[in-house]
């Protein structure tokens, strides 16, 4: 199994990253991977031009940022394993304007076209407050997996997150079970 990382957190060395680096302990035996720190990309949010949904682009999006190679990525993927930290009820910006741009993987109006059907997406996410704060974010995050055809498989919140607790082996457990619902 192919699985792409899209870290959202600013900070490579937060709570969020050593979650992914726990994270990838676990399936480093079940699976090929390879994380990108979005926050350091040039990632643009969408324009909303419409071009995407009036004809298959062969660079997918008319804007020429970084997210022609994530892109690719997505496509040869087969689980994707969002991780953002939680802001203000919400999952970062880049890591929005991600998920905004995937858009054009999919032509909406008839489905005749879907690139994204199929793939699997889970998050791990981690919060400076109690799991419920990641309630909107998680949903929004359900919502498009539904819309557009992507198998959610679940996520794992940490919250009142501590990167020493993380890294302490505290959540072995429910990440273990967690990289096993993913790869199912």
């Amino acid at each position: 199994m192919k699985v792409l990382i899209i870290n959202g957190s600013p900070r490579r060395n937060g709570n969020t990253s050593e979650l992914v680096k726990q994270f990838i302990k676990k399936i480093r035996d079940k699976a090929d991977f390879e994380e990108f720190h979005i926050f350091e990309m040039d990632i643009k949010g969408c324009r909303n031009c419409g071009a995407c949904q009036k004809d298959i682009l062969k660079s997918h999006c008319t804007i020429d940022d970084d997210m022609r190679i994530l892109y690719q990525k997505f496509l040869a993927s087969d689980m994707i394993a969002l991780a953002s930290p939680i802001y203000m009820w919400q999952f970062t910006p880049c890591t929005l304007a991600f998920l905004n741009r995937l858009h054009c993987l999919c032509r909406s109006s008839d489905f005749a076209y879907n690139e994204m059907a199929g793939k699997k997406m889970a998050a791990l996410i981690t919060l400076g407050d109690e799991e419920e704060v990641a309630d909107f974010a998680v949903n929004g995050l359900k919502d498009f997996c539904e819309f557009f055809s992507v198998d959610y498989k679940g996520d794992l919140r940490i919250p009142f997150a501590d990167k020493d607790d993380i890294s302490s082996g505290r959540y072995d457990v429910e990440l273990k079970k967690f990289a096993e619902r993913m790869m199912d």
